[in-house]
């Protein structure tokens, strides 16, 4: 609603509607009698709800402006806005309370009411015709065309740094947040219908480097960047090749291990089976030492020939008896064999102990 004031012979004339002043919000005018010149006039209303300027998403033409990069100061040093990026029908909005939340440049839009739109502007905004913000005049300080940073259906590059010169309100944007016209560093405007125009205009240091090589080198860079990527395809399949290498021989490595835990553990069992059996060991001790000596077979040997055999008390005397009976003479066996039938085992048994005793008793 705009809002005039006249005068007539000194009179002021007040149409009815200034009584909607305080419930639309418009600053009001303050105007002198002094042959009827007014002194100032403020015409703006703040519409009570937030629009998202700009997001990360791909826009409509295949690009997309990264809100990590988006210079907000810059912008709020004027941040003033269009109908439809009209900017022939002069300054439509500002914004206010601009600021980044959840990958989202976010701001609230004052409308302009001294606009010949102003008064349907504000009325589209706030009956929810108009719910679209786009950014306009977008400056593009960095840009990348790395294939990682690519989103699905993104075929152009990424701006990394950038801001905008104004935001206007649209019925439908370039992307379903927002977006419209860029421009370089030195204001030379790009099309975003043609991004291939666009990439012809900037330079990555890449390329910069690139076109330092042909001059210095007298080389086809289309050939070298053919060749460097010739080189990459044969690094990644050589990686992949070694990792494949590496899998083998870790489970190679992993099966030998198995193979000698196996083989240690048999040759454990069969020493301590002899050992056993040599009557050194007892069974409960056989189950300790199989744990305790699981990896050193050579330590297990060594400790089993060291150690003697079991005896019972009756076999160690009977032993000692043995041992005393190797030593007598023909008259010890005579005097504790009266039968005769140790002799009688001597000379069956070892011939030329026998013939010895004998020769000895009766040579003289």
């Amino acid at each position: 609603m705009v809002v005039h004031f006249s005068y007539h012979h000194g009179t002021k004339s007040v149409p009815p509607c200034i009584s909607d002043l305080p419930e639309i919000g418009i600053c009001t005018t303050f105007v002198s009698q002094n042959n009827g010149i007014p002194i100032m006039t403020e015409k703006f209303k703040k519409i009570e709800r937030q629009y998202v300027l700009s997001d990360s998403s791909v826009n409509v033409y295949g690009f997309r402006l990264l809100t990590s990069g988006y210079q907000l100061d810059a912008y709020r040093k004027n941040p003033i806005g269009y109908y439809m990026h009209r900017r022939e029908e002069g300054i439509a909005l500002k914004w206010e309370d601009l600021h980044v939340e959840d990958d989202k440049v976010i701001g609230t839009p004052v409308i302009n009411l001294s606009n010949a739109r102003g008064v349907q502007l504000c009325d589209e905004a706030e009956n929810g015709f108009l719910n679209a913000a786009s950014v306009g005049h977008i400056v593009v300080l960095e840009y990348s065309t790395d294939p990682e940073m690519m989103l699905p259906g993104q075929t152009g590059p990424t701006i990394t740094k950038w801001y905008n010169k104004e935001c206007s309100l649209v019925d439908i944007p370039g992307n379903s947040n927002a977006l419209t016209t860029l421009y370089d560093a030195q204001e030379n405007e790009l099309n975003l219908a043609d991004m291939g125009v666009m990439l012809q205009g900037f330079k990555t240091p890449a390329q910069v480097v690139l076109a330092e090589i042909e001059s210095v080198l007298q080389v086809d860079t289309n050939m070298l960047v053919q060749s460097v990527r010739e080189l990459q395809l044969r690094a990644e399949e050589l990686t992949t090749k070694n990792r494949v290498l590496y899998n083998e021989q870790q489970l190679l490595e992993q099966q030998i291990d198995e193979l000698k835990k196996t083989g240690a553990k048999a040759e454990v069992a069969t020493i301590l089976d002899r050992a056993l059996e040599d009557r050194k060991i007892t069974v409960s001790l056989r189950d300790r030492l199989a744990l305790d000596y699981a990896d050193n077979t050579e330590g297990l040997k060594a400790l089993i020939t060291a150690m003697p055999a079991y005896r019972s008390i009756a076999e160690s005397l009977r032993a000692n008896n043995d041992g005393a009976e190797a030593q007598w003479e023909w008259d010890d066996y005579e005097k504790n064999d009266p039968a005769g039938k140790k002799l009688k085992a001597l000379r069956a048994n070892d011939p030329s102990r026998y013939k010895e005793l004998f020769e000895k008793k009766f040579a003289a």
